[in-house]
C-alpha cells in the first residue's frame, strides 16, 4: 500500500512539472507573440528602406583556389573606393543602406560577396579567415584599387583583419584606411566556440515555419527593444538563403581564430565601430580591438545591436566618409 502512494506521489509531482511547464511555455508563447504585434508597428530607422546594394554593375572574380566571387560596383568609378565586406549568413546587399548613403557622397562604393555567399563559389580551400582575408587582398589586386578604405561588418571585419595580419601579401598594400564593424580579434571564448559549432544546425531549416522565431532574431541581432519587423524579417530571409553548407563550414572555420596578438602591428588610419546592445561581438571586445591597434578610434553606437549597419546606417556611412575624406585630403596636402 506504501509502496503504491508513492507511485501516486511521483506521478502528482511529474504531473504538476509537466503543468507548470506548459503554463510557463504558453507564457513564453504569448510574450513572443506580443513582440511580434509591436514590431508590426516599431519605425524604420530613417535611412533604411530594404536592403539592396545601389544600382551599378557586377562581375565575377576568381581566386587562386578557384572560388568565383560576386563584386558588385556603384557610384562614381573615379571616387575614392571604399569596400564593404558582409558578415555571415549574408551578402552584399545588407550593405544597401550604407552604400546608399556613400554613393550620394561621391564615392566609388564596392561589395564583394563572401565565398559560399550571393551566389559566390566556395574554391578548393573551403572557408577560414585566412582564406577570406586573401579573398578580399585578390579582389583589391583584380580590380586595381588602391588607397582603399576597407570596411567590414562581423565576419566581414574578420576577413579584413585577417588580411592584414595573416595573408598582407594578397593585397594588404592597397589598404589606405580600416574600419572593422561589430567584429571579433578572436573566437577563444568558450561560449562562442559552442556557439559556432552548433548553432547552425538543421533545426533552423524551417525558422520561416515558427514565428517565435522572429522574436529570438530580433532580440539577437538588434539593439532596440522593439526593431521594425521588416528588417527582422530581412534577416531571417538572408540567413535562410545562405546554403546550409555555408552556415555550417564558415561558423566552425572560425572556432580557432585569433589575430589579437598581431593588431599590433597594423599601421593604417582605424575607426572601430559598435553598438552598446551588441550581444553577439560584444562593445567590450570592439573596444579591445580599437585599443590594441596603435591610434585607433572607438565609436559607439548607443542602442544599436549586432545589425548596426541597418539601425543606424546614416552615421555608419558618415564615419566611413569623414576617415576617408579625411585621409584624402591628407593625402593632397
Amino acid at each position: 500500500m506504501e509502496g503504491r502512494l508513492d507511485v501516486m506521489r511521483k506521478r502528482h509531482v511529474l504531473l504538476a512539472f509537466a503543468a507548470a511547464g506548459a503554463a510557463s511555455g504558453a507564457a513564453v508563447v504569448a510574450s513572443e507573440r506580443r513582440l511580434l504585434r509591436r514590431m508590426n508597428e516599431a519605425p524604420l530607422p530613417s535611412r533604411w528602406s530594404s536592403p539592396r546594394f545601389p544600382e551599378g554593375s557586377e562581375l565575377m572574380v576568381p581566386t587562386d583556389d578557384g572560388a568565383e566571387l560576386v563584386v558588385a560596383r556603384a557610384g562614381a568609378e573615379h571616387g575614392p573606393a571604399v569596400v564593404l565586406v558582409h558578415g555571415l549568413t549574408s551578402n552584399h546587399h545588407d550593405w544597401g543602406p550604407v552604400a546608399a548613403a556613400l554613393v550620394d557622397r561621391g564615392f566609388h562604393v564596392v561589395g564583394i560577396n563572401q565565398r559560399g555567399h550571393g551566389g559566390s563559389t566556395v574554391g578548393s580551400e573551403g572557408f577560414g579567415p585566412a582564406r577570406q582575408g586573401a579573398d578580399v587582398g585578390q579582389v583589391l589586386a583584380a580590380l586595381d584599387l588602391d588607397d582603399v578604405t576597407l570596411c567590414g561588418h562581423s565576419m566581414g571585419g574578420i576577413a579584413a583583419l585577417s588580411l592584414l595580419t595573416l595573408r598582407p601579401e594578397t593585397g594588404a598594400g592597397r589598404v589606405g584606411r580600416l574600419v572593422p564593424i561589430a567584429t571579433l580579434a578572436d573566437a577563444h571564448g568558450r561560449d562562442r566556440r559552442a556557439a559556432l559549432k552548433v548553432g547552425n544546425t538543421q533545426q533552423y531549416r524551417n525558422l520561416a515555419d515558427h514565428p517565435q522565431h522572429a522574436a529570438a532574431m530580433a532580440r539577437f541581432l538588434f539593439g532596440a527593444p522593439t526593431p521594425n519587423r521588416a528588417m527582422v524579417d530581412q534577416s531571417l530571409q538572408s540567413y535562410l538563403a545562405c546554403p546550409f553548407e555555408t552556415r555550417v563550414g564558415a561558423a566552425q572555420a572560425m572556432v580557432d581564430y585569433d589575430v589579437r596578438h598581431l593588431l599590433a602591428d597594423i599601421e593604417l588610419p582605424t575607426v572601430v565601430i559598435c553598438g552598446t546592445h551588441d550581444r553577439l561581438t560584444s562593445h567590450r571586445e570592439n573596444k579591445a580591438i580599437a585599443d590594441a591597434i596603435p591610434g585607433a578610434t572607438f565609436v559607439s553606437v548607443a542602442d544599436a545591436g549586432h545589425m548596426v549597419i541597418w539601425e543606424n546606417a546614416g552615421l555608419i556611412a558618415r564615419t566611413i566618409a569623414e576617415l576617408a575624406s579625411s585621409a584624402t585630403e591628407s593625402a593632397r596636402a
